[in-house]
């Protein structure tokens, strides 16, 4: 793999995630063509114009931009860094399910915090009507969301994300056995606060529902599966921002913040 340097520096949002594997050795790699055409279309980045590519696995790689004879733009690439933006704390979110906009805008700032799972759910008292082939459909879109806010937060992993029809299916599927993990659920009238998180906590697990709160139902089987009921402040806060405030204070409290 060469290592020659470029004095060159890479354009502001020229970072891209490659959905395989960079192998060993591998120094030329033909970009998909969503790629291409954001390099060429959106960035309008030159032959010899410098990027980075990531494929999930961790760490970086600096390449160059080269057109190939057919046309077709290739990345050559330049050296591997094992840069490690990646949070220590586990921290996997457990959502309700809200409008598209919300979504989106939940799970880019969610990424961007370090997360490192999302699990969205149909809560029962969720606004939003959909069935399983829906949520399906959804989760591809909001892969793609993650996928763009680690290309411009610099992280080197992409949260998994993956999709319930109900609290309870997910507390069946999903749960780990980590002694060093701490299960929340958000409600207004949570007897705990953040300061009870124990410390030393190696995963978060957060719960947020939807506006119109959990039902006794969803709080009795939360608890029962040892959630501890927790409320932030005296304030009400909506469903799209009790989720990212409460992931921001973790990773004050024990990640990397």
């Amino acid at each position: 793999m060469s290592l020659n340097h470029d004095t060159k520096q890479p354009k502001s949002g020229a970072r891209f995630y490659l959905c395989r594997k960079i192998r060993e050795g591998e120094t030329l790699v033909e970009l998909p063509k969503d790629i291409a055409n954001h390099a060429k279309s959106a960035l309008r980045l030159k032959e010899g114009a410098l990027f980075y590519l990531f494929d999930g696995t961790g760490g970086e790689y600096l390449a160059k931009l080269v057109i190939a004879s057919n046309g077709s733009l290739m990345a050559e690439i330049i050296n591997f860094s094992d840069v490690n933006p990646e949070s220590e704390l586990k921290i996997s979110l457990v959502q309700s399910v809200m409008s598209n906009d919300k979504m989106n805008w939940l799970i880019q700032k969610a990424t961007e915090l370090g997360v490192n799972e999302i699990n969205i759910f149909k809560a029962e008292r969720s606004a939003l009507k959909i069935d399983a082939q829906m949520l399906e459909k959804k989760k591809m879109h909001w892969h793609k969301v993650a996928i763009a806010a680690c290309e411009q937060s610099g992280r080197t992993k992409i949260p998994s994300i993956k999709t319930f029809l109900s609290l309870s299916n997910y507390l069946e599927n999903s749960l780990s056995t980590n002694a060093k993990e701490t299960r929340i659920i958000l409600s207004p009238s949570g007897s705990n606060t953040p300061q009870n998180i124990p410390p030393g906590q190696e995963k978060l697990t957060i719960t947020i529902g939807p506006e119109g709160g959990f039902t006794d139902h969803e709080l009795f089987m939360a608890k029962s599966n040892a959630f501890l009921d927790m409320r932030l402040g005296p304030r009400t806060l909506r469903a799209e921002t009790a989720g990212i405030s409460l992931i921001a204070i973790s990773q004050a409290l024990f990640g990397d913040l």
